[in-house]
C-alpha cells in the first residue's frame, strides 16, 4: 500500500518488479473482498451530508471484527485504490490514448496538475502522516501482550497505549475519508477554482500537523512499551533456557518463533505452513546463519549428512532442522529475501516463514547468549525444550544421523571411541564407495597435490603397479584451493571408481571439521586419541597449506596408517619389489614403512605403547603409533599392592 502510493505521488520513477509482485501477492489474499467493500463505502460516505465523525464512526463499525492494525491497513489500502487511479489517470492521461479515452470518462481530461498541485502536495503529506502512524498501531498489535504481561503495572501501560492506538485508527479513518472526499469534489468541479483549491491545501496541512503530532506521542510510547516487552521476552526466554525441570520444549519454542503467529514455520518439502506443535517431543536442531546459509557445498554435504544418511530412516521422527536465518543488519535487503525464498523452498528442512519479523529480543538473545557472529551454528534443543549443544555442526557435518542426539556428551562419547583412520577421514564423503572398498580391495591411498603433472605421474606409476598385480585403491583430493584446470585432472585420475570434484570439497571440508570439533571438544574434555587425531588432521592440513605432494596409504577401519609426502612418495613407488615381499609378514602400511627404516631415513622415534598381556601376545607384531614401524618388544611387570 505504501508503495503503490509513493508510486502515484512520483509517476516519473520506474516502477519496481518487487513493488509489483507484493501488490499481486497482497491482492490474492481473503482480504481482498474487505478491500473492495470498504474503498465503495468511502466513496458512498463522500457524497453523505451527515458530519465528518459520524462518517468516520460508520466506516469504523464496518470493520468491527477485526483487529487494530488490521482495521488501518484495510482502510489505508481501500484509499489507495482511490488515491492511486485517481494519480495515475490525472498524470498520464495527456501521453495515452488509453488513459485519455478514460479520463473522460472520469470527467478528468481537462484538469490543470499545475493548479492543484499545492493540494495534492498537502495531500501527499497526509498520507505519509497517516503511514507513519499506522505503522505504529500495526508494531504495538503484534507485541506478545497477552503472553509477557502480568502484573498490574503492565495492565496500566498497556491500557495507556492502547487508549491511543483508538485515537491513531479514528483519525486514519477520518483522514482518509477528508482525502477521498477531496478527491471526489476534484473530480466533480467544473473548471478550477484556486480559492477552494487554498482552502483544501490548508485543511489538509492543518491534518498533517494533527496527525504528526499525535505519530510523535505515539512513536514515543510503542518505542518504551516495545522495549519493555523485549526485556521481559528476553529474561523469559533466559529463564526458560536455564530451567532443567521443563517437560517439554513447546513453552519454549512459541516464545522462540511464534508470538502471535499460529502457524510460523513452513515445511520446505511440502510448501505447508507448520505450527510449534510438530516440534512437540522432538529433538530441535536450530539452523542459524545469514539468509545466504552455508557454502554450497557444505550445504550439500549437510544434507547429505542428515536427510540422505543411513541412520536418518531410524531417527526422523525424533527430530527436525529448523533454518532460523539472520540479517546482518536491522532490516532486510532485497538481496537477502531473495536468497531466503529460494533457499527456504529447495532444502529439505523446516525454515521460519517470516524471519524478519523475529522478535528482536531473540535476535539479541541468540547474537549473545549463544554467540552468532555471522558464522553459521546449529544450536540443539532436547525435547524438553534445553540447550544440549550450543554448536553441532561440526558434529553433524562429521558423523551425520549417527550423531542423534547431537548433545555435547554424545560428541564426546563419539570422539571416545574414534581412531585416525581412513574410515574417519572418509566417512560420509561417498558411503557408497566406502562399501565397495570393504566388500574388494582394502588398500588405500589418498593422495594429495596441487601440482597437476606430479599428480598425472603418480598416477602413471600406479598403474604400471597395478599392471604387474598390485591391489590398491588410490583416490587423488588435490588441495583445498582447487581452480578448474585442477579439477578437470582430478575428474580424470579419478574416473569411475573415486570421487567426483564435489566429493572431494566434502573431503576437505571433513577435515576441517574434524579439526575443528576436536579443538572445541578437547578444550573441555580430554579423551584417549585427543592428541593423536589433532596432530595427524593439523599436519595434513599444514602440507597441503605448503603445497606439498603427500600420500596416506592404509585400509579403512585399521589404525594402521603411513603418511609419505615429497621423494618419500617416489622412493616408495622406486622400491616396490624390496617391500612387496614384506607384505605377507608385516602388512601392507608395515611393508611400506619397513623400507624406510633400512634405509635410514626417517627419525628416530621413542614412542611407547603399553598392552595388558593376552594370549598370543608374544607372536604379535604391534605398529608403532606414531611412525608406523614395527615396535621392539618388551615385558613390563607392575606390583598391585592394593590385593
Amino acid at each position: 500500500m505504501e508503495n503503490v502510493m509513493l508510486y502515484a505521488s512520483n509517476i516519473n520513477n520506474a516502477v519496481d518488479v518487487q513493488i509489483l509482485d507484493n501488490i499481486k501477492n497482497f491482492s490474492s489474499e481473503t482480504l481482498e473482498h474487505s478491500f473492495y467493500k470498504i474503498s465503495r463505502a468511502i466513496l458512498w460516505e463522500c457524497y453523505n451530508t451527515t458530519d465528518i465523525h459520524t462518517r468516520t464512526l460508520a466506516l469504523l463499525e464496518m470493520l468491527g471484527n477485526y483487529r487494530w492494525d488490521a482495521k488501518v491497513v484495510i482502510m489505508l489500502t481501500a484509499f489507495t485504490i482511490n488515491y492511486g487511479e485517481f494519480r495515475l489517470f490525472l498524470d498520464v492521461y495527456a501521453n495515452n490514448s488509453l488513459a485519455a479515452s478514460l479520463a473522460i470518462l472520469k470527467n478528468l481530461w481537462w484538469r490543470n496538475f499545475e493548479t492543484l498541485r499545492p493540494q495534492l502536495k498537502s495531500m501527499e503529506i497526509v498520507i505519509k502522516e497517516m503511514v507513519e502512524l499506522a505503522k505504529c498501531v500495526v508494531r504495538f498489535e503484534v507485541l506478545p501482550i497477552n503472553l509477557l504481561l502480568h502484573a498490574d503495572h503492565d495492565c496500566t501501560l498497556v491500557s495507556a497505549v492502547k487508549s491511543q492506538i483508538y485515537l491513531a485508527t479514528y483519525w486514519i479513518f477520518r483522514s482518509s475519508l477528508t482525502s477521498a472526499s477531496q478527491i471526489t469534489d476534484l473530480i466533480a468541479m467544473k473548471q478550477e477554482n484556486s480559492n477552494i483549491t487554498a482552502n483544501a491545501a490548508w485543511g489538509l496541512s492543518s491534518l498533517a500537523l494533527r496527525l504528526s503530532t499525535l505519530c510523535s506521542c505515539l512513536r514515543i510510547q510503542v518505542d518504551e512499551f516495545q522495549e519493555h516487552i523485549e526485556q521481559k521476552l528476553y529474561k523469559r526466554l533466559l529463564n526458560l533456557l536455564k530451567d532443567n525441570k521443563q517437560i517439554e520444549n513447546q513453552e519454549f519454542l512459541n516464545l522462540f518463533f511464534s508470538l502471535d503467529d499460529d502457524l510460523p514455520l513452513k515445511d520446505s518439502f511440502s510448501q505447508e505452513n507448520v505450527g510449534i506443535h510438530r516440534l512437540k517431543e522432538k529433538v530441535v536442531m536450530l539452523l542459524v546463519s545469514k539468509p545466504d546459509l552455508l557454502p554450497i557445498d557444505q550445504t550439500l554435504l549437510l544434507i547429505q549428512q542428515t536427510y540422505e544418511h543411513p541412520h536418518h530412516k531410524y531417527i526422523k521422527q525424533d527430530y527436525e532442522i529448523v533454518w532460523v536465518p539472520i540479517s546482518s543488519s536491522e532490516t532486510w535487503t532485497l538481496d537477502e529475501h531473495k536468497s531466503f525464498d529460494y533457499l527456504s523452498n529447495s532444502l529439505p528442512w523446516l525454515s521460519i516463514r517470516k524471519p524478519w519479523l523475529l522478535n528482536s529480543a531473540v535476535v539479541r538473545m541468540i547474537r549473545e547468549e549463544w554467540n552468532f557472529d555471522e558464522k553459521p551454528l546449529m544450536v540443539v534443543l532436547d525435547q524438553h525444550g534445553s540447550v544440549s549443544n550450543y554448536n553441532a555442526l561440526d558434529m553433524v557435518l562429521i558423523w551425520g544421523a549417527k550423531a542423534f542426539p547431537f548433545s555435547d556428551s554424545n560428541e564426546k562419547k563419539l570422539w571416545e571411541e574414534e581412531h585416525w583412520n581412513l574410515d574417519l577421514m572418509l566417512y560420509g564423503v561417498d558411503d557408497h564407495f566406502l562399501k565397495q572398498t570393504e566388500e574388494g580391495d582394502k588398500n588405500i591411498c589418498i593422495c594429495g597435490s596441487s601440482n597437476i603433472e606430479w599428480i598425472k605421474e603418480f598416477e602413471s606409476r600406479i598403474e604400471k603397479l597395478r599392471n604387474v598385480g598390485l591391489k590398491l585403491q588410490v583416490i587423488y583430493v588435490g588441495s583445498r584451493n582447487m581452480n578448474e584446470d585442477m579439477l578437470k585432472t582430478l575428474a580424470i585420475v579419478n574416473k569411475n571408481k573415486s570421487f567426483t570434484p564435489l566429493q572431494i570439497q566434502f573431503f576437505w571440508i571433513r577435515l576441517e571439521k574434524i579439526k575443528d570439533s576436536i579443538i572445541r571438544v578437547g578444550q573441555v574434555h580430554t579423551f584417549t586419541n585427543y592428541e593423536i587425531i589433532l596432530n595427524q588432521v593439523l599436519e595434513l592440513l599444514d602440507t597441503d597449506d605448503d603445497h606439498s605432494n603427500w600420500a596416506v596409504f592404509g585400509c579403512l577401519s585399521s589404525k594402521d596408517l603411513v603418511k609419505l609426502k615429497g621423494n618419500d612418495i617416489m622412493m616408495f613407488l622406486d622400491r616396490v619389489p624390496v617391500w612387496a615381499k614384506k607384505v605377507a609378514s608385516f602388512g601392507f602400511v608395515g611393508a611400506i614403512a619397513s623400507i624406510f627404516d633400512e634405509a635410514g631415513e626417517t627419525a628416530s622415534c621413542d614412542h611407547t605403547n603399553m598392552v595388558p598381556y593376552d594370549e598370543g601376545m608374544v607372536e604379535k607384531i604391534v605398529d608403532c603409533d606414531k611412525c608406523k614401524r614395527a615396535m621392539t618388544q618388551f615385558i613390563v611387570y607392575q606390583c598391585d599392592g592394593s590385593q
